[in-house]
């Protein structure tokens, strides 16, 4: 008789846009298989990650149910690697892929309390600003739900995002505990720094509710749009002369 656990779905994930880059393999919600490095050499050692879960499960890409990359807020590089690579083994192998949010897996990664509590997942976007969403954690359900959306917010105004709620708050992200230097910063309002994302993110896309959309791999969400400027139409040499003599 076959066994029952060999029988539910696989899901692998890549975390490419975070300080510590990881990638990490579900069965039915599970992790089975993990891997992380720094991020200064996940584009080399990536696709040697995805290999090395596989193996430690005794899968192979072709035994995926779903592939799905974190799509930020995080690094704009680290972010188009992870999402490029999902894409290709999309289109090579025909497994179903998507991206999701950062913001949740930072969410789910903070673990759950015997009560419920808002759980503020963060993610650098430097000049002293976080993206920020606020989430309520409650160990009745499997996972966070988001109160609000996604917010572009100095440090110092993160605890805010708590203002109200009836219960005990955190802050969780990569770096969060220098915000505790913050002048006035709530002594009560813990920080949570967070480890590799991509075993929130292969249990994220083990739940019924994920969208299995390729598109969003091309839809990145960056911590801060980027800092560019939209070049003006250039005039032809007649309409520059007629614009002159007017």
């Amino acid at each position: 008789m076959t066994d029952a656990p060999l029988l539910q779905p696989l899901h692998l994930a890549l975390d490419v846009g975070s300080p510590t880059v990881s990638v990490a393999l579900a069965r039915g919600g599970i992790v089975v298989a993990e891997r992380s490095v720094a991020m200064d050499r996940s584009s080399a050692l990536l696709l040697a990650l995805v290999q090395e879960v596989l193996t430690e499960a005794g899968a192979r890409l072709t035994d995926l149910a779903g592939i799905a990359a974190l799509r930020g807020p995080g690094s704009f590089t680290g972010l188009r690697i992870g999402l490029a690579t999902v894409l290709g083994l999309h289109q090579a192998l025909g497994v179903p892929a998507t991206a999701l949010e950062s913001l949740r897996a930072l969410a789910l990664a903070a673990g759950t309390e015997e009560m419920p509590r808002i759980v503020i997942a963060v993610v650098d976007a430097l000049r002293g600003e976080w993206s920020a969403r606020a989430f309520l954690s409650d160990p009745s359900v499997p996972f966070p739900r988001p109160l609000g959306e996604a917010v572009l917010i100095p440090g110092s105004e993160l605890p805010s995002l708590a203002a109200g709620q009836p219960y005990e708050s955190v802050v969780t992200g990569f770096g969060v505990s220098r915000l505790g230097e913050l002048p006035g910063w709530p002594a009560d309002l813990r920080l949570v720094e967070s480890g590799p994302l991509a075993g929130a993110a292969a249990r994220l896309a083990a739940d019924p509710a994920t969208v299995w959309d390729p598109s969003l791999l091309t839809a990145p969400l960056y911590a801060r749009p980027p800092a560019v400027t939209v070049p003006r139409p250039r005039q032809t040499a007649r309409a520059a002369v007629v614009s002159r003599v007017s």
